[in-house]
């Protein structure tokens, strides 16, 4: 990347960044705005909770999610983004993919949860509870690499699944640090609720898993970059 003639000071850098998370929050939020209005709309009448209407609503996340995960892939990789036109570029390209998966997620999650909360009025099933919140951690963990992996690569849905399930064990420091990044940064956001940690929360959250799933990814690259499409290559050379 060639260096810039103005601001290449540690406060033109840090501002940049800040500038960078806020967008990327906003574009998020943005488009997102189906989930936000059921929210907020069954919060007033206090049945904020699980539902169809909820679980609906929450499908345009998986696109958001992706092209928010590229362009912050990007940003740790590059150290520059144009927030705009590669989010919007990602989330059109990945829309379909990320949807797919991303339904699926919601689709197994929802399952678990409705069963556990079965198995919870009869403690006779503890066990089947406890097999099933092992089945949610196993999931959960391969979803923080398969949006990662699916926002910079193309690989068949078996392979997806396949590498995931491989590096959430193969890499298991990674997968904790992936859990305790985002159990840890949501708690504080719902502790915490403060209009400015909120217009961060997503960007900050993404940023953060992309740069501890970096060595994967390059890992990935190294392997599959002379039989695949990059993404990104494909992205930027547009």
């Amino acid at each position: 990347m060639a260096k810039k003639e103005f601001g290449e000071g540690a406060i033109f850098t840090i501002t940049n960044y800040i500038w960078w998370f806020f967008l990327g929050n906003f574009y998020f939020a943005h488009t997102n705005i189906l989930f936000i209005f059921v929210w907020l709309g069954t919060s007033s009448q206090g049945d904020a909770g699980f539902n169809l209407l909820t679980v609906i609503s929450l499908l345009p996340a998986g696109p958001a999610l992706v092209a928010l995960l590229s362009v912050m892939g990007k940003l740790v990789r590059d150290k520059d983004v144009d927030m705009t036109k590669d989010f919007f570029r990602a989330y059109k390209k990945n829309f379909f993919e990320a949807l797919f998966y991303w339904a699926g997620l919601l689709v197994i999650l929802s399952v678990l949860y409705v069963d556990v909360l079965y198995f919870n009025s009869n403690t006779k099933l503890t066990i089947l509870k406890m097999f099933l919140t092992v089945i949610a951690f196993i999931v959960i963990s391969m979803a923080l690499y398969i949006f990662p992996i699916i926002s910079r690569f193309y690989f068949k849905v078996k392979d997806v699944l396949k590498t995931s399930f491989y590096y959430s064990i193969k890499k298991f420091p990674i997968t904790v640090l992936n859990w305790i990044l985002f159990v840890g940064l949501t708690y504080m956001a719902a502790k915490i609720t403060s209009p400015f940690v909120l217009m961060f929360f997503w960007s900050v959250l993404c940023y953060l898993i992309m740069l501890n799933t970096k060595p994967i990814l390059n890992e990935l690259e190294g392997k599959y970059v002379d039989r695949q499409d990059e993404k990104q290559i494909n992205i930027e050379n547009e």
